[in-house]
């Protein structure tokens, strides 16, 4: 009766998860390959010494171009794979300071090259937090890459952390245009035509990222004044359980 029933349904459930599993792993796997040949033949061509400067430059921008749809196929399969209820943290200690001085070097340049300046600033003393470094990393990463492109000429990047009494807040600042307040509280909604930035994945991802710890995410700008995101992140992340419908038996 029930108890056949109950079983049935999470026979049922346990399959439609691992063909969904088995789908994002298909086709990361086919989008993946072709892109690694476009990355690695327009290396090849950048290095060559008897090209033409002008071929150099087109080799160039095709190796950015794929390297920056493997990052969007690589949002969307991990935005897949929180809907599906798959991905697992791997909690250990964090050391945040690390995390964004790190961060902090990765966007350096890009930030740089569009004639800004990157501040960081991270207290002496902060404490390690518990949460998937990699994660965590992944999100910051994304909010420099959003401030980068809001900045111009002048402006100013900033990455922070804070300690609050049970969390740790990284803030995320830009002196860009800032955003719209009718945009605000659909900032983080997935494929939200954007002023900055096509529609796209990322800040759904970085909410995403950060509500998996047991955080959340949070926009403040004024228009015309720039914009600051603020992850809010539990000391202690707690590891995510199953979802309740694989609890029943």
């Amino acid at each position: 009766g029930l108890e056949q029933a109950l079983a049935a349904k999470e026979a049922a459930l346990a399959e439609s998860q691992a063909l969904k599993r088995e789908f994002v792993g298909s086709v990361s796997y086919e989008l993946r390959t072709p892109l690694t040949t476009i990355v690695g033949y327009s290396e090849l061509l950048e290095a060559m010494g008897d090209l033409p400067e002008r071929s150099r430059q087109h080799a160039g921008a095709i190796r950015v171009a794929a390297s920056h749809l493997a990052r969007s196929i690589d949002d969307v399969l991990d935005m897949a794979q929180i809907d599906a209820g798959e991905m697992e943290l791997t909690l250990g200690d964090v050391r945040v300071c690390d995390l964004l001085e790190e961060a902090a070097e990765r966007i350096r340049p890009k930030v740089e090259g569009r004639g800004a300046t990157l501040d960081l600033a991270c207290p002496a003393g902060l404490q390690p937090i518990r949460a998937d470094a990699r994660r965590i990393a992944q999100a910051v990463d994304h909010l420099l890459e959003h401030a980068c492109r809001a900045v111009s000429e002048g402006g100013a990047v900033s990455l922070s952390a804070e300690a609050g009494p049970n969390e740790v807040r990284i803030r995320v600042e830009d002196t860009g245009r800032g955003i719209p307040y009718h945009l605000q509280a659909h900032v983080f909604d997935r494929f939200v035509r954007r002023e900055r930035g096509g529609p796209g994945v990322a800040l759904a991802l970085v909410k995403a990222l950060i509500e998996l710890h047991g955080g959340w995410a949070e926009v403040q700008s004024e228009p015309g004044k720039g914009a600051a995101f603020i992850l809010h992140l539990p000391i202690e992340a707690e590891a995510p359980t199953a979802p309740p419908e694989l609890l029943l038996g």
